[in-house]
């Protein structure tokens, strides 16, 4: 049984909080739950200054009020909440199961300084009402510093700022590099990027095209966790001719020590087109390629066209005859008959995210009528539990697009129509739930718009990628499911340890993270020209 503890309004004006009954667990309703009552009471000489209020659930007994002082610890909490005073719709603290916890609650200023502590052990397997009394603290501590501003509680990088030294993700540099050699010194046709992180790592994956020879070969590239780099032979693609189009992405989905980098190729001579499915080793060794024919003409893949969500299952969304379409992949590769999930003959993007908890597909291109043209960039968002249980289509304006699961919410990000703010990110609840956009600036140093992103979540943390004219850019979100906060901004660009981006172009960047790291690659350009180099690579650390 799982208990469900939520939050209401003040009772009386030395309480911040209480919980009520029709409690909510990140947007879905706790049928049939016991709720708990939780109330914090708050010395009544503070009720003016304190403007923040965090509580959290920590398992077993009740930490020292020292270890409070400088707010909830950042790690070992089953559950955590913060809002504004005088918000008459705080977040719901969520489900916990039956147990004794810990249950802290910190008061803190404006400033993000603590003013009062409290903490009590209470066994919700029984009991239905907790109350905590916080007691001021002897020194204000936890105080947020220049270019810093507290929200949800916590000290974040003022947007555009440098970064600050807080809790949480630190975004330590690791290392950085080169991707490999270029297929040949003359004219090199290069894919997108995909990343994906393994149990000991990274892999990078993207294919390279000789349009006057008609040779192609897919290289995967793996990244250890200190830095190091390994080259695997890369691997010859078959049945290529001259003067093919070979612009699009490839895709790549890794689990369970196991994964699939996928490409698409053209008809060539009697050869029909269709899809190339090989296995990857964690080393990024590639074997047992299967090839999938498609009818239709040449599938076009875009970044995101895989997502594993088994050993070996999972979806690939991919374009025909312009349209964006989703096929499973069973072992591993595709099976079954493809699902138009956005019939508009004009599409240039469909993307996948997937996992146990939903799915959720994006298509982008042409609207079919938004202006009087019809021609309107937009992107298309399918959400639901599954594939056949896809809610209503939600559009967002966008040349663009990346998408990603936050627990039941998908995430996208793309670029925007404001010019000095050339992000959004869109947040998308299962309905009956709307909506919610956002316009940001990539980095520390915006340099103009944004011509392409990536997008990754790892627990609730959302890492965005995003490359403008000759730089990349790596912005990190806390609370990715409930209210994403800025918690780092990196200009890569700005270090001198990373490749140079001079030049760099085509919005081909790909970000993965791991449990503890987070690796952003690019590729400097579609066609590359004598002595241009493929791209690059940069690995930090995310821990806190």
């Amino acid at each position: 049984m799982r208990l469900c503890i939520g939050l209401r309004t003040p009772r009386r004006a030395s309480s911040l909080l209480v919980a009520t009954a029709a409690a909510l667990s990140l947007g879905a309703q706790c049928a049939g739950d016991p709720s708990v009552t939780c109330e914090v009471e708050l010395p009544s000489a503070l009720s003016g200054p304190a403007q923040w209020l965090e509580v959290g659930a920590l398992p077993g007994a009740c930490p020292a009020s020292s270890e409070l002082a400088g707010g909830l610890p950042v790690t070992g909490l089953v559950a955590r909440v913060a809002f504004a005073k005088g918000n008459m719709s705080p977040p719901p603290i969520g489900s916990l199961k039956k147990g004794a916890y810990a249950f802290a609650a910190v008061a803190r200023a404006a400033d993000c300084g603590v003013l009062a502590t409290g903490c009590s052990q209470v066994d919700v397997t029984d009991a239905r009402d907790i109350s905590i009394a916080l007691a001021a603290t002897s020194a204000r501590a936890g105080a947020c510093g220049a270019a810093q501003d507290c929200v949800d509680a916590r000290c974040v990088p003022t947007l555009g700022g440098a970064d600050a030294a807080v809790a949480g993700c630190t975004m330590t540099f690791v290392s950085a590099g080169p991707l490999g050699d270029p297929l040949q010194a003359a004219t090199d046709i290069v894919s997108r990027p995909a990343a994906v992180a393994t149990a000991s790592g990274f892999l990078v994956a993207y294919r390279e095209y000789d349009p006057g020879g008609g040779a192609a070969r897919l290289r995967v590239v793996s990244i250890d966790a200190g830095g190091g780099l390994r080259l695997a032979t890369p691997t010859l693609l078959p049945m290529q001719c001259p003067g093919q189009d070979e612009t699009d992405a490839v895709g790549m989905g890794f689990t369970a020590g196991a994964g699939v980098v996928i490409s698409a190729r053209p008809a060539c001579g009697a050869e029909p087109p269709g899809l190339d499915a090989l296995n990857v080793d964690a080393t990024g060794a590639a074997s047992m390629s299967v090839f999938t024919p498609e009818s239709s003409g040449k599938p076009v893949l875009s970044g995101g066209a895989v997502s594993l969500t088994g050993a070996s299952t999972g979806w690939l969304a991919y374009l025909a005859l312009g349209k964006a379409n989703v096929v499973a992949l069973s072992g591993l590769r595709p099976q079954g008959a493809p699902v138009v999930f956005d019939p508009a003959a004009s599409r240039t993007l469909a993307a996948v995210a997937a996992s146990e908890q939903g799915v959720a597909l994006l298509a982008g291109g042409a609207a079919t009528g938004g202006d009087a043209s019809g021609t309107e960039p937009n992107l298309e968002l399918a959400l639901g539990p599954s594939l056949a249980a896809l809610a209503a289509n939600v559009d967002f304006p966008g040349t663009w697009g990346a998408v990603a699961l936050a627990g039941t919410r998908a995430l996208v990000l793309s670029d925007s129509t404001v010019s000095t703010q050339p992000l959004a990110l869109h947040a998308v609840d299962p309905p009956p739930a709307g909506p919610a956009s956002a316009t940001f600036a990539p980095g520390r140093s915006p340099s103009g718009p944004a011509t392409g992103g990536d997008l990754a979540v790892r627990a609730d943390l959302a890492f965005v990628a995003a490359e403008e004219q000759n730089a990349v850019s790596l912005d990190v979100f806390d609370h990715a499911s409930t209210t994403p906060t800025l918690l780092r901004a990196v200009a890569l660009s700005d270090d001198a340890r990373v490749p140079s981006q001079a030049g760099l172009r085509d919005g081909k960047v790909a970000v993965a993270a791991s449990a503890t790291q987070v690796l952003v690659a690019w590729v400097r350009g579609t066609s590359l020209g004598a002595n241009e180099p493929v791209g690059g690579w940069a690995l930090y650390a995310c821990g806190p």
